[in-house]
C-alpha cells in the first residue's frame, strides 16, 4: 500500500510537470523530473506514458518535450533507473511508444472500434458516424504529432539515425490502403524536421569515402 501511495505521488508530480511545460521553465522542470524516486518498471512505464501522451497532445510544444526527453536520456542516472534490469531504460520505453504509434494500422484500429460499438448497446446508431469521424481525426492527429515528435527527438540526439532512416523508408513505400495521403503528410513532416541534418551526414559520409 505504501509503495502504491508513493507511486501515486510521483505520477501526480509528473503530471504537474508535463502539463505546465513551456519554453521558459523546461530546464527547471527537467531537473525536477530527474530527482523523482523511480524504482520499478511499471512506474517508469506510467511516467513515460504521461510524457509521451502530453507531447502528442500539445503539438506546438513538441520540441520542448523532445528537449526534456533528450536531457533525461543523456542523464545516465535517470535513463538507467531500474538497476535490477539493465535492459530497461527510459529511452527504450519511450522509443517503443513512438514505434507503436508509428506502425499502428488504421484499418485494424477502426475494425476494433466498430466491433466494440456493435457490442455496446449504449451507443445510439445515429451517433456512430460522429464517433467514427472523431476516431479518424484523432488517429490522423496522433500520427502526425508522433512523426513531429520523432523528428524533434532525432534533432536532439535522442532518436537513433538508423531508426529515423527506417521510418522515412517505410513512409516512402506505396501501400494499398486509404491512408496514403496521411502517409505522405507524415513523410513530409519528418523530412522537414530532419532532412537538413541527414543531408549533412550523408554529404560527410560520401566525402570520407572519397578521401
Amino acid at each position: 500500500m505504501e509503495q502504491k501511495n508513493n507511486s501515486d505521488q510521483v505520477l501526480n508530480t509528473v503530471r504537474s510537470i508535463v502539463y505546465h511545460l513551456n519554453d521558459v521553465n523546461w530546464v527547471k522542470m527537467t531537473q525536477k523530473m530527474m530527482a523523482l524516486p523511480i524504482n520499478n518498471v511499471k512506474l517508469l512505464d506510467d511516467i513515460t506514458n504521461i510524457i509521451f501522451d502530453r507531447a502528442l497532445k500539445r503539438q506546438n510544444y513538441t520540441h520542448i518535450y523532445a528537449q526534456m526527453c533528450a536531457r533525461l536520456i543523456n542523464d545516465s542516472k535517470f535513463n538507467n533507473l531500474i538497476a535490477t534490469d539493465t535492459e530497461i531504460t527510459f529511452q527504450k520505453v519511450l522509443l517503443k511508444k513512438c514505434h507503436d504509434v508509428f506502425y499502428s494500422n488504421y484499418q485494424e484500429e477502426l475494425n476494433k472500434l466498430k466491433d466494440t460499438m456493435k457490442n455496446d448497446n449504449m451507443v445510439p446508431k445515429k451517433c456512430l458516424s460522429g464517433v467514427l469521424n472523431n476516431f479518424l481525426f484523432d488517429f490522423q492527429k496522433r500520427s502526425i504529432c508522433n512523426c513531429r515528435f520523432i523528428g524533434e527527438l532525432f534533432k536532439n540526439g535522442a532518436f537513433p539515425e538508423k531508426y529515423i532512416l527506417k521510418c522515412i523508408g517505410d513512409l516512402g513505400k506505396e501501400k494499398n490502403d486509404n491512408n496514403y495521403e496521411l502517409q505522405m503528410h507524415c513523410l513530409c513532416i519528418i523530412l522537414q524536421s530532419v532532412g537538413l541534418i541527414l543531408s549533412k551526414v550523408t554529404t560527410k559520409n560520401c566525402y570520407e569515402e572519397i578521401v
